[in-house]
């Protein structure tokens, strides 16, 4: 690994004095902006890693502060976007050298109006900058147009949406989620056997984004590959476990020949409990994420696998590059944007 450059260092290959460079680590005091350039030159060049750490030291003396907004998903403790919020929160508690005023504004997952309340309610606020779940894609979109126009930097959180300026995204690669999620099926249950594949009922119009693209992905995934699986496709309920246990008894009443069950959020665990009430067993079944309920079932041996996202890894990246941004102007080149995909077994389950 290159050694990190010294501010004289850098001073000298740009041309410029190390007191400019300075100015540029720092964001404070004026730069022209050909020593600007000059000095990012270098900067790219040498993959450079800012210190935020260090630069607080001299934002806070500027006596200024910042406001950034969290639009997300609410969730039960130990969920996934839980455990976003918790990755939100590590990343303002880890900077907390600087003067930062947060606020969370959250949404209902499962409905695209209580999404468009939310981010009716942060569009035109006071704020520093914004990090977005992109739950629902048209939501989204009407909501970057509006800090758009006010030149409000945002990031986003759980996925990208197309025609969209984030200052960066972190997610998974969700077709590889889906694609990965069929391939698994079609390994772990008998050629033969159908498929299933669920999605919650939501209120609104939209299906969320991430559940459309694995949706789309895990069905071409078989004839992509040749594999000549019968798919079926279910919404189930998150409002009730009695509602979610009835749906299942009638729905597998009418698909005897059903082998799997593939759940394209990271609410298995609602299906796992809810075929151990009904009495169901022998099929696999398969989801996202390894919040607390789906690891207790996969622990019981009634969820089979997970494909987990690091949602904690999002939510820290995401407040980590908005301040690298307010300070400097620009991301953070070096943090990964699209987050490793493990799968989860029992076997290898963290404690």
């Amino acid at each position: 690994m290159a050694q990190q450059l010294t501010i004289k260092q850098i001073a000298a290959l740009a041309g410029v004095s190390a007191g400019t460079v300075d100015r540029v680590l720092h964001n404070r005091g004026k730069v022209s902006q050909e020593a600007l350039a000059a000095v990012q030159k270098v900067l790219d060049g040498q993959s450079y890693k800012y210190n935020l750490h260090t630069s607080a030291v001299a934002f806070k003396k500027t006596k200024k502060s910042l406001k950034i907004l969290v639009s997300i998903p609410s969730s039960e403790k130990g969920e996934y976007w839980d455990l976003i919020r918790e990755g939100i929160e590590e990343g303002f508690s880890e900077y907390g050298d600087f003067d930062i005023e947060s606020q969370f504004v959250f949404f209902d997952q499962f409905d695209s109006l209580s999404c468009r309340d939310a981010f009716d309610s942060i569009a035109e606020a006071p704020c520093s900058a914004v990090v977005v779940g992109t739950t629902f894609v048209d939501e989204t979109r009407y909501l970057c147009e509006r800090l758009n126009k006010r030149h409000v930097p945002y990031v986003f959180v759980d996925g990208g949406i197309e025609e969209t300026t984030p200052v960066a995204t972190y997610k998974a690669n969700q077709i590889s989620c889906g694609r990965l999620l069929a391939r698994l099926m079609d390994g772990l249950t008998p050629q033969g056997k159908e498929l299933v594949l669920m999605v919650p009922r939501r209120t609104g119009t939209q299906m969320s984004n991430n559940s459309a693209i694995r949706k789309a992905a895990f069905k071409d995934y078989f004839p992509e590959n040749g594999k000549l699986r019968v798919i079926h496709e279910a919404q189930f309920s998150t409002v009730g476990h009695e509602a979610v246990v009835s749906e299942l008894k009638s729905f597998l009443g009418e698909h005897p020949n059903v082998g799997g069950i593939a759940v394209a959020i990271s609410s298995s665990y609602l299906i796992s409990d809810a075929l151990r009430d009904a009495g169901i067993t022998g099929l696999v079944v398969g989801g996202f994420d390894v919040t607390d309920g789906n690891a207790r079932c996969v622990r019981e041996g009634t969820l089979d696998f997970l494909i987990n996202q690091h949602p904690e890894r999002q939510g820290f990246y995401a407040v980590e590059s908005i301040l690298h941004y307010l300070l400097y102007g620009t991301p953070d080149s070096t943090l990964p944007e699209l987050l490793p995909i493990d799968i989860v077994f029992k076997e290898n389950l963290r404690p």
